[in-house]
């Protein structure tokens, strides 16, 4: 079976690669599209009617990765490949070219900054899951888990399950 990458999907216009409702998967090193839902489709009013409340982010290995992926996504600026120098493994940055990573962040889920972090799963030290709520009131769910040097080895971008 063959892994499709963001650069196999995002030559296919009929796919959006990332929205703010779609998905980013970067796991093992692979970065994975997820199909997004219709722009038109109707939002829960459940999840958008009340402010979420803000939780902290732990100071384990991975909390400390996902607060920095947050900080990027909360920028004024775009995120750039070099931001990103140091932080990814070897074979995440082989699989999963910066330049496309950062591409996909800016033009999908960026859009609906700022975030606010509104659920935090602490599995262990290297491996944790934030639940990320924009500015329009979507939640998605940022995973990673981080080797024991702090270099992250994967990533998940998808929309928050509800709760």
């Amino acid at each position: 079976m063959q892994a499709r990458t963001a650069l196999t999907t995002a030559r296919r216009p009929k796919v959006r690669a990332l929205s703010a409702w779609g998905a980013l998967a970067v796991s093992a090193g692979l970065v994975l599209s997820g199909c997004s839902a219709s722009p038109d489709a109707p939002v829960d009013s459940a999840e958008t009617s009340e402010p979420a409340e803000v939780v902290a982010v732990p100071q384990t290995t991975a909390g400390l990765q996902i607060q920095w992926m947050l900080d990027l996504l909360n920028a004024d600026a775009d995120i750039a490949p070099q931001d990103f120098d140091g932080k990814f493994t070897k074979s995440f940055t082989e699989e999963a070219p910066s330049a496309t990573v950062a591409e996909q962040m800016n033009a999908g889920v960026r859009p609906d900054k700022p975030f606010v972090v509104t659920d935090y799963q602490d599995v262990s030290d290297v491996l944790g899951a934030a639940r990320i709520t924009g500015a329009s009131g979507q939640a998605l769910s940022l995973e990673m888990r981080v080797e024991e040097d702090g270099t992250i080895a994967e990533m998940l971008v998808r929309p928050a399950p509800q709760q």
